[in-house]
């Protein structure tokens, strides 16, 4: 996995990035992108209040589809993060505490798919073809779909929204494959 450094933000003109630890008190827009670090520290003891409560603050200002969720602290292992087993035990409980998380997540970058990948039972892997049961995809598709549209039907999101998440999540995670 490269990541891009402030150095190769410079080199490549990139517009300047700002880091932050939470975005409590900050103004987010919806152009914006947010790059939520989980720490490898935060994965391997299981803690995932921190996350939770920044969960809540992008629910409160509807940052649908704006997330992507970088597992700091792993870049040197060679497993891909839905291999590890800290990171899928994480994410599931991250889950649990957040069951409309896919409302959040950015469909770009395959960050909604890779999430996807640590919380489903992945059976093998060829190059860059994953497996998984074709049932349990579904059923589990269908799962974190509904729980994302009914929370965007709770924020009062418009129904051309609702729509426009629910088709996001069912092309990203390959709803069509499981039939």
């Amino acid at each position: 996995m490269f990541v891009i450094n402030e150095d190769i933000i410079k080199r490549l003109g990139l517009p300047s990035v700002e880091y932050v630890a939470t975005t409590e008190g900050i103004n987010v827009t919806a152009d914006d992108v947010l790059i939520l670090g989980v720490a490898r520290e935060d994965v391997i003891k299981g803690r995932v209040e921190r996350y939770v409560r920044e969960f809540e603050r992008f629910g409160r200002r509807k940052n649908m589809g704006q997330v992507r969720i970088l597992f700091d602290g792993w870049e040197h292992d060679p497993r891909e993060v839905y291999q590890i087993r800290e990171i899928t035990n994480w994410a599931a409980r991250l889950l649990k505490n957040v069951p409309h998380l896919f409302y959040f997540l950015a469909p770009e970058d395959y960050a909604m798919r890779v999430f996807f990948m640590c919380i489903v039972d992945v059976k093998s892997r060829a190059g860059d073809k994953v497996s998984i049961s074709k049932e349990e995809g579904k059923v589990l598709i269908e799962k974190v779909s509904k729980s994302a549209v009914s929370f965007a039907k709770k924020s009062k999101e418009s129904v051309e929204r609702q729509f426009h998440l629910a088709e996001s999540i069912l092309h990203e995670l390959g709803y069509d494959e499981t039939a």
